[in-house]
């Protein structure tokens, strides 16, 4: 079953160049107003998939948002989307994105062989779904935040440095090459990736649940781009794993995941793999979305599906309800409660198997 956004969240369908409608009249008329504007309804700090995803959503329906982005460049990297994401895509109307040959190519499963055992195959044709996709981030990222910025948010270059609640509203201070500015808003949005830094600042804590690094062992780029379907393969040996693939323009990277730490080292090769949610992952006010919630170890594969689902479930939330409420704080955080212990007790499963081999 397809999943289904709350009305009013996206335009009816129509053909276009990516596959979405904009209104671009409106969006634009909306964009030029709120460029003036120091006070939004909604803030949403960071712009990965899951804060440029949550801004698209908010700004069709009509709330004026302002997209807090670091200006970093997004790490060229491979990541697999899984059949078990293929309802949100079709949810947020992102297939013609994924059919884009510079973007994304198709990926017929994961092979897995853990020490001296046979190779497994897990075939994506035999899931829900049908389907799974390499995905290159670094574009896939860019176009997400295009279509928020299409659909009407206002991108500010910064980084968040404070944020405080007063009285009924948000006060944020960002800082940027040129100056430190502050912001005003009604609701935030923490799309920060694994620091969590509005979650943090607005009392939430990260709980760890093992610290891993994950480190590209290898890049080659003398492949062609293609469209052939291909597999993620996946090895593991002693609590250790690694895992490759080839990507849309045909280069293939290998990534090893390990424990360690990741202490800004080779920032290019490294990157923080660590398993771990918050305290609580909304507030009054406000909720965390993507890593900045809960960040998965890499193993799990559901990293990028668990940034675009949650982007549609605070969008939803804050569509329905006006607001982040007490209790959709409290249901939302007793969820990515659950998911993550799901996820870490599903995951010690795969590292007692590596580890008897």
């Amino acid at each position: 079953m397809k999943k289904r956004l709350p009305p009013g969240l996206l335009p009816r369908r129509q053909r276009g160049k990516h596959g979405y409608r904009v209104d671009r009249a409106s969006a634009k008329a909306r964009f030029n107003a709120l460029a003036q504007s120091d006070c939004f309804d909604i803030a949403i700090v960071g712009s990965g998939p899951a804060g440029a995803t949550a801004a698209r959503l908010l700004a069709h329906a009509g709330r004026p948002v302002v997209l807090i982005d670091p200006g970093e460049t997004t790490m060229a990297r491979l990541e697999v989307l899984s059949p078990s994401a293929i309802g949100v895509v079709h949810a947020l109307q992102l297939e013609q994105t994924l059919l884009d040959p510079a973007i994304a190519r198709p990926c017929a499963g994961i092979r897995r062989r853990w020490a001296s055992q046979d190779q497994e195959f897990d075939d994506f044709l035999c899931r829900p779904g049908g389907q799974g996709f390499v995905v290159d981030r670094a574009p896939f990222d860019a176009r997400l935040r295009e279509m928020a910025l299409a659909a009407g948010a206002v991108a500010v270059d910064g980084r968040l440095l404070d944020v405080r609640h007063d009285q009924d509203r948000f006060e944020l201070t960002i800082r940027s090459a040129a100056a430190t500015t502050r912001l005003s808003a009604l609701l935030v949005v923490d799309a920060s990736g694994r620091p969590a830094v509005a979650a943090c600042r607005l009392g939430a804590e990260r709980i760890l649940s093992e610290r891993l690094i994950a480190k590209r062992e290898s890049l080659d780029q003398s492949g062609a781009a293609s469209q052939e379907a291909v597999w993620l393969d996946v090895e593991g040996r002693c609590g250790m794993w690694s895992y490759s693939t080839l990507g849309p323009d045909g280069r293939r990277e290998r990534w090893s995941v390990h424990r360690g730490e990741s202490r800004r080292r080779a920032r290019d090769h490294v990157v923080n793999a660590s398993a771990a949610c918050l305290t609580r992952a909304a507030g009054n006010g406000w909720i965390a979305i993507g890593d900045a919630a809960v960040a998965f170890d890499p193993i799990a594969s559901q990293g990028l599906a668990n940034a675009l689902s949650s982007a549609i479930v605070s969008a939803g939330a804050i569509a329905y309800e006006g607001n982040i409420t007490p209790r959709v704080a409290s249901d939302y955080s007793a969820s990515i409660s659950t998911t993550f212990e799901y996820s870490e007790h599903e995951r010690s499963k795969v590292y007692r198997a590596m580890r008897r081999n």
